[in-house]
C-alpha cells in the first residue's frame, strides 16, 4: 500500500471514529449518520482497492522478471548463433543468414 493511500486511509478511519463519538456535538454542523458511514464505506472500499493494485503489482514484478529471464535467454541464443555465421562467412553473406549486423 503507498503511503499516501495508507495514510489517507488512517486518517478517514480517525475522522470517522471521532465523528461517530461525538455525533450529538456534531449534528448541528450537517454532519450525518449517513453521511459518516459513505465515508467509512469508501475509505475501505479504498483500502479493499488498493490492496488489489498491490497484489497485481506483486503479479506484475514477477511478471517483469520472467520476461526478462527469457529476453536474456533469447539474446544469448541469437548471439550464439550470429557468431557461428559471422565466424564462417563473410559480411557480404550474413543478411542470407538473417544476420543483420553491420559488423
Amino acid at each position: 500500500m503507498s503511503i499516501t493511500i495508507l495514510n489517507e486511509i488512517d486518517k478517514a478511519e480517525a475522522l470517522v471514529n471521532g465523528l461517530r463519538k461525538n455525533m450529538g456535538e456534531v449534528k448541528p454542523l450537517n454532519v450525518t449518520a449517513s453521511g459518516v458511514d459513505r465515508l467509512e464505506a469508501a475509505y475501505k472500499e479504498l483500502k479493499k482497492k488498493d490492496e488489489e493494485v498491490e497484489a497485481l503489482r506483486r503479479q506484475l514484478t514477477v511478471k517483469v522478471r520472467e520476461n526478462n529471464e527469457l529476453l536474456a535467454q533469447l539474446k544469448a541464443q541469437m548471439m550464439g548463433f550470429r557468431k557461428a555465421i559471422k565466424g564462417h562467412y563473410e559480411q557480404p553473406q550474413w543478411i542470407r543468414f538473417g544476420v543483420m549486423d553491420k559488423r
